[in-house]
């Protein structure tokens, strides 16, 4: 179906603010008698602080405050706590005397510039007590190394369905290893935080992923009343995740209620990729058996977690991982048991795709190695065991919508010219210096909470006297236009112009409470939030209108922004009868409401999701590698992407493009690395963190399956962090096919590819 907004490309509501340096992003607020807040961060992976010497920071000029552990609340809380109620383990505190990381907080300086707080910092003199520390789970788990007296170790509930060892098929056994890595946002984390002492009011700008998760986390810890904490959601710079969990709004919140000074705490590149949180690296071992005519059927996963100093969000991660396993293939058994372990290394948590990737990688990984045990091409072998439209997830006991992984695939090997290339790569010269290789890996992923948690969506719409229109949703726009897609929507239905229709960023005074930007929910449920609210929206407006036309008011449609009566047909149906049109505008309408004491066009409107369709995504990969450098490069790639409805083209596809390079760069170069000797990156920096930059990728191409979902705004599903699943596997498989190897962990570098070609372990 033909939309007059929906499915028509669009620039981004803010490109002209950030062009020009408008937006406006926490780092930018200026508040008066504003004070900063450098951290004060431990220099070792772990031990106990016996004194802080702060005389020569608090005697230097500017300098407000020191905190530490001794004169800021010591209550332990989970930074990835969206509400009060929800069961995580409580390890952390806002300063520490008991450091378990390079980087953990042991204080914090507050001066009247940023310069002046580094300069205090520096100035501080630490005596610590070293202890024994760890930098691997594996480590871990064997080690005598106490990090935390509770929950250093935890084994979440696993899947436990069917009965493996009792599955009489042929076993096949892979070990995968995903490695550390940084979420790289082009807008470094800052918070800002003042307090209002007479009145105990706090405010908080922020670029998060959750205003209702920060305001939770500091209204529980300070003991404030939630209806005086307002955050505000600023413009964002990116997140992938980075931004999810609550790291600097409590601390600067902490500043600002003991000075009762604006406080501003932003931290540099540096900081932000040594002290806020990374990727989890992930240790599977995979055990799977197929049937005689190469069916999967059983598996059997072990993984374990490095969740860093703090467990955070890692057993919850266990948890997004496991639901994942039932949702392509099609599994009489599964045997999942994960654990999440603490170690002497920097936080890890939320990124992109909670879980998702890694479960792609350890499966598709797994089935590439498999169709070449089987000598059978890669598709075929899917084909056999993938689940058909409409399957219901043993995993949750729900349906996964059409779900044409089928479709996807063909169509996905059709555009990528599979056999074609195929053909070519298994005849090449491999004498040469450079060689092809191709691969290819299917995923789906989730569309919102549902049925794992609670989920709901509410908006409130009013029209206003010029006909314009003013929504108000807990909306977390990341950049990647989740504001300009509620536009659309709501547009399409009133046919209306999008740029005639706020939607502000996320503001806890003003919105209901909501589960914040995670697990690809924003569109499929606050966009179906959105269309229906404009629906009703829409039925008001007609039940105004109807009263002036004097009409019933299944008469009336509405276009271009005007309401019109549609004329009778002949009782025979075959003509209409002959009658001037009659067309109202929307701000003859609203002044009409208003004129005349009947109330303002406005409606709230709550939906709750009771499905949770996951897009099916086929991703087909080419790469070179140079024999002589160990150096590879992606040279073509398709993403056959079931979207149900691409509300924006343009910027789905610059999602998939992005979730191209960050899944390329997984494989090729991204890890940030620990000396395991002295718990410190070696490589927290732009100059030293590799990534692929845009001239090292092809032109990628997003092809789009457009079967709409019953139950998504006008049949869309999720792209943001679907985009990024299947990348790795894919990629990682065109190396292998291009070596004859089989890399199974990440990254392989071109050290790793030469030892290879050398004949050595490059495992």
């Amino acid at each position: 179906m033909d939309y007059k907004y929906v499915g028509k490309d669009d620039v981004l509501y803010d490109t002209g603010e950030k062009a020009g340096g408008e937006a406006i992003y926490a780092c930018d607020i200026k508040l008066p008698r504003m004070l900063h807040m450098k951290l004060i961060s431990s220099p070792i992976p772990h031990g106990i602080v016996k004194n802080i010497d702060a005389s020569e920071a608090l005697a230097l000029p500017g300098v407000e405050a020191v905190l530490t552990a001794d004169n800021t609340p010591q209550t332990l809380y989970n930074r990835a706590r969206v509400r009060a109620s929800e069961d995580v383990p409580d390890q952390e505190t806002l300063f520490t005397n008991h450091v378990r990381c390079v980087g953990d907080r042991i204080g914090a300086v507050l001066a009247e510039t940023l310069e002046i707080a580094e300069k205090a910092v520096s100035l501080i003199k630490l005596e610590i007590e070293e202890l024994p520390y760890v930098t691997s789970p594996q480590q871990a788990l064997f080690s005598d190394v106490v990090i935390h007296e509770k929950d250093q170790i935890i084994r979440p509930e696993g899947v436990h369905y069917g009965d493996y060892e009792e599955d009489p098929g042929l076993e096949l056994v892979q070990h995968t290893k995903t490695s550390r890595m940084h979420h790289l946002a082009m807008e470094n984390h800052c918070a800002v935080a003042s307090y209002k002492p007479a009145s105990k009011e706090m405010e908080i700008w922020t670029g998060t992923q959750s205003n209702f998760g920060a305001r939770s986390v500091v209204a529980t810890l300070f003991g404030l009343d939630m209806h005086k904490v307002r955050v505000y959601k600023t413009s964002m710079g990116g997140s992938f995740g980075s931004k999810q969990e609550m790291i600097l709004e409590p601390l600067a919140a902490c500043g600002s209620i003991k000075t009762g000074r604006p406080v501003k705490l932003w931290l540099n590149r540096h900081e932000v990729m040594s002290q806020t949180i990374c990727r989890h690296p992930v240790d599977a071992v995979l055990k799977g058996k197929f049937t005689p005519d190469k069916r999967l059927t059983a598996i059997d996963l072990k993984v374990l977690l490095d969740a860093g100093a703090y467990q955070t969000v890692t057993p919850d991660y266990c948890g997004s991982m496991s639901k994942k396993l039932s949702w392509v293939y099609d599994l009489e058994t599964v045997e999942y048991n994960p654990v999440a372990v603490c170690t002497n290394t920097p936080v890890t948590g939320s990124y992109r795709g909670w879980g998702g990737p890694e479960t792609c990688f350890i499966m598709e990984t797994f089935m590439n190695m498999a169709a070449r045990r089987f000598d059978m091409d890669p598709i075929e072998l899917r084909l056999r065991s993938i689940l058909k439209p409409y399957a219901t997830s043993t995993i949750g006991n729900f349906s996964l919508g059409n779900l044409p992984l089928e479709k996807t695939i063909l169509k996905g090997k059709e555009a990528f010219r599979w056999d074609e290339r195929k053909a070519a790569c298994a005849s090449q010269d491999r004498s040469g210096r450079y060689v092809k290789g191709i691969g290819m890996a299917i995923a789906t992923h989730t569309s919102g909470y549902y049925p794992r948690r609670p989920d709901w969506g509410t908006v409130v719409l009013k029209m206003e006297e010029d006909g314009t229109v003013s929504a108000n949703l807990n909306v977390h726009d990341h950049g990647c236009g989740s504001r300009i897609a509620m536009k659309k929507i709501i547009g399409e239905v009133l046919s209306l112009d999008p740029a005639k229709i706020a939607v502000p960023e996320a503001d806890t005074l003003y919105n209901a409470i909501d589960n914040g930007c995670y697990t690809s929910r924003s569109v499929y449920v606050l966009g179906r939030a959105v269309q229906d609210a404009a629906e009703e929206l829409k039925s008001l407006i007609f039940d105004y209108a109807a009263e002036m036309l004097g009409c019933e008011k299944e008469r009336l449609a509405c276009e271009d922004e005007c309401v019109y009566r549609m004329p009778l047909r002949t009782p025979d149906g075959r003509g209409v009868t002959l009658e001037e049109p009659i067309r109202l505008s929307y701000s003859d309408i609203a002044y009409y409401a208003a004129d005349h004491g009947q109330g303002a066009l406005f409606v709230s409107h709550t939906y709750i999701p009771l499905s949770n369709p996951g897009p099916a995504m086929a991703d087909f990969a080419e790469v070179e590698v140079d024999t002589y450098t160990g150096i590879c490069r992606l040279t073509d790639y398709v993403s056959c992407h079931d979207i149900g409805k691409a509300i924006n083209p343009e910027i789905c596809k610059s999602q998939i493009g992005s979730g191209v390079q960050n899944g390329a760069g997984m494989v090729f170069c991204e890890e940030l690395k620990i000396d395991p000797k002295t718990g410190f990156y070696t490589n927290a920096s732009l100059e030293k963190y590799h990534v692929l930059r845009a001239p090292e990728l092809p032109d990628v191409k997003a092809i789009f399956v457009e079967d709409a979902d019953e139950n998504g705004p006008f049949g869309a599903k999720s792209i943001g962090e679907a985009a990024f699943v299947p990348v790795a596997p894919a990629v990682l498989e065109a190396v292998n096919n291009a070596l004859g190897a089989e890399f199974t962990s990440l990254p392989v570098t071109p050290e790793r590819i030469l030892r290879f070609l050398n004949g050595e372990d490059y495992e």
